[in-house]
């Protein structure tokens, strides 16, 4: 398993055991993809990005999500809640920074705009 999908794992069981229940992993629309969706305990609909740093990484790991990527999780957040219908619950955009080497992990809340 890559760095990558070792992060998104590790980030999914910090979401549970804060309280967060997991409704989808790795949801595509179209070219797009979320990492997490997740609620939170307050009912608030998470997407969340994982961003995964090795021992010889450089730089913080929210500094990898530019303008692009942030239209591409818009996109597709908006797909997924054009899909699922989903109750006009509030929604915000996470990114989870996992640090493998010394292990740690960041939960930055409303860290993109919606």
């Amino acid at each position: 398993m890559n760095e990558g999908r070792w992060g998104e794992r590790l980030a999914g069981w910090y979401l549970m055991l804060h309280g967060y229940r997991i409704l989808e992993r790795n949801y595509r629309v179209g070219r797009y993809e979320l990492d997490i969706i997740a609620r939170a305990m307050d009912g608030t609909l998470c997407f969340v990005e994982v961003k995964t740093r090795g021992p010889h990484s450089f730089g913080l790991p929210r500094e990898a999500v530019g303008q692009r990527k942030q239209q591409y999780l818009y996109r597709a957040a908006q797909g997924y809640l054009m899909h699922t219908k989903a109750p006009d619950a509030p929604v915000r955009m996470d990114v989870v920074e996992v640090y493998l080497r010394p292990f740690h992990i960041i939960h930055i809340q409303n860290a993109l705009e919606m």
